[in-house]
C-alpha cells in the first residue's frame, strides 16, 4: 500500500472518529485530540507502511544518565509500546501496520498510550519537564484502565 494513500485513509479515518479533520503540524503528523487527550499520528515507511500513535508524556526535559535508566526500566516492563527520548521530549509510541488500521485499533493503539502516558508520567517529571500529555487532559478523559502483560503498560 502506498503511504500517500495510507495518509489520506488514517486521515479520514481520524475526521471521523473525532469529528475534527487533523492539519499536520510541522513535523508531518496529524495532532489528534481523542478521548479528551492529545495524541499524534505518523504515518512512517516507504514501502509496507505503518502508523504511529504516540503522546508526549514530557517535554522540556533535559538528558541525563537517570531519564535513560529510568526510560530502558519503562522499556522492560512495558509491551507492545515504547518511550524514548527525542529533542527534550520523552514520547510514548506503538505501531499499527497500514493494512490492519482501523477504527477499533486505532481506539486501542490511543487506550494503550493513554494508560502507559499516565502510568509512567509521575516519575518522569520528578526528572525535571512539564507533563504535556497531563496538560492536553480536558475534564472529559477518563483515565484508560493499565492493562497488564498482553497490551502498553506494566506487567504484573
Amino acid at each position: 500500500m502506498r503511504p500517500d494513500v495510507v495518509y489520506a485513509y488514517v486521515r479520514e479515518l481520524l475526521t471521523t472518529l473525532t469529528g475534527v479533520r487533523p492539519e499536520p503540524d510541522g513535523d508531518g503528523d496529524l495532532p489528534v485530540r481523542y478521548r479528551g487527550a492529545q495524541f499524534f499520528v505518523r504515518i512512517a515507511g516507504s514501502t509496507d507502511p505503518w502508523i504511529q500513535v504516540f503522546s508526549v508524556a514530557v517535554t522540556d526535559v533535559e538528558p541525563s544518565a537517570e531519564l535513560f535508566e529510568h526510560l530502558n526500566q519503562i522499556n522492560r516492563d512495558m509491551r507492545f509500546a515504547r518511550a524514548f527520548f527525542v529533542r527534550s521530549q520523552v514520547l510514548i509510541e506503538t505501531e499499527i501496520w497500514a493494512d490492519d488500521v482501523n477504527p477499533a485499533n486505532f481506539e486501542h493503539a490511543c487506550s494503550n498510550i493513554a494508560g502507559a502516558t499516565d502510568a509512567f508520567t509521575p516519575r518522569l517529571t520528578e526528572l525535571g519537564g512539564r507533563a504535556l500529555f497531563e496538560e492536553s487532559k480536558s475534564p472529559e478523559y477518563t483515565p484508560a484502565p493499565i492493562a497488564m502483560g498482553f497490551t502498553a503498560g506494566m506487567l504484573e
